[in-house]
């Protein structure tokens, strides 16, 4: 046999080639700063802070200090009265008087809300047929603008051309057309009930949406242990809904006591200032006696019982929280 030979050029190709030097590892990038949570957090809510400033502190801290003096209405001069302002409201009746009404308007508001909210939530988180479209019904008189709803009353409720009247008539429940907008013994039940029309759906927003969380495994182990369904409701589903419940209550009062659209809209303060709340009567005191001095300082009080009536619906949040939790 003949020996195959390799060439050295050969030998050399099956040769290894020399290793390559290690490239010396980049230099990692710094990473870069951006804004903080906090300080993003606090740069989204400047526009609201700003709105806020605006349209609420100052208007405030102007009322304060315009409570503290005459101011005249033509050429906002101001003078110095101290406290005046505030003895002028404790003698004066026709404020002593508006201020009862107020008190009345807003506890019956608010108690009437509550409990047909809840009522109303309860009946729609039964699982019944339809209340899919039953929700949808519930929800339209909130969405309704408060200038209509007015006239729709107004009109409804005429004394000479109004459907509602000549439906109480035809049902022998009266012997004449009334207007319950224009009778001083009815004026005041009757605004109550248009604005318990209008605002209850937003009660039952609040309870419904709560009533979706509700575990089911303690509505189970409250039956298990016997109790019917008025003890479910007081042991289980009252304490889980009454934390959801005060905040909505909170809101009711605040915005009930302050609300204006409505009782000016449907009576207008009368029959003989027999309707005529608070905020009508600050309106009168501003604009028609030209008092912005007195105004303001049943404004000012108006707002330091609203923030104590706010301190006890907290701790009765805190209470309900702890009984839920």
């Amino acid at each position: 046999m003949t020996a195959v030979t390799r060439s050295p050029r050969a030998r050399g190709a099956a040769s290894p080639s020399p290793s390559r030097p290690a490239r010396p590892p980049r230099p990692e990038k710094a990473p870069r700063r951006g804004l903080s949570d906090r300080t993003l957090g606090t740069l989204m809510l400047l526009p609201a802070l700003l709105l806020l400033l605006v349209f609420a502190a100052y208007p405030f801290l102007a009322s304060v200090f315009d409570s503290f003096f005459h101011v005249d209405f033509l050429t906002r001069e101001h003078t110095f009265l101290g406290l005046d302002n505030y003895r002028r409201l404790w003698e004066d009746p026709a404020v002593r008087g508006a201020f009862g009404r107020s008190v009345a308007w807003v506890a019956g508001n608010v108690m009437i809300q509550a409990v047909a909210g809840v009522a109303v939530a309860l009946l729609l988180n039964a699982g019944l047929r339809g209340q899919t479209l039953a929700r949808g019904l519930v929800l339209f008189p909130y969405v309704v603008p408060a200038v209509v709803a007015a006239m729709v009353f107004r009109f409804a409720f005429n004394d000479t051309s109004g459907m509602a009247g000549h439906l109480l008539r035809t049902l022998g429940l009266t012997d004449s057309l009334v207007d319950p907008f224009a009778d001083p013994a009815t004026v005041i039940a009757a605004l109550v009930a248009v604005n318990c029309w209008k605002y209850v759906p937003f009660i039952v927003i609040v309870v419904l949406a709560r009533l979706q969380t509700l575990p089911g495994e303690l509505r189970e182990a409250a039956a298990l242990d016997g109790a019917g369904r008025i003890g479910v409701f007081r042991h289980v589903t009252l304490p889980w809904i009454a934390p959801a419940l005060i905040v909505a209550m909170l809101m009711r009062t605040i915005w009930t006591a302050y609300d204006f659209d409505l009782p000016y809209l449907l009576s207008g303060g009368g029959p003989m200032d027999t309707s005529t709340t608070v905020p009508l009567e600050i309106r009168k005191l501003a604009f028609a006696d030209q008092d912005l001095g007195l105004a303001s300082a049943l404004a000012v009080c108006v707002a330091i019982l609203l923030v104590a009536g706010a301190r006890l619906y907290l701790r009765a949040y805190r209470a309900g929280e702890d009984a839920a939790g």
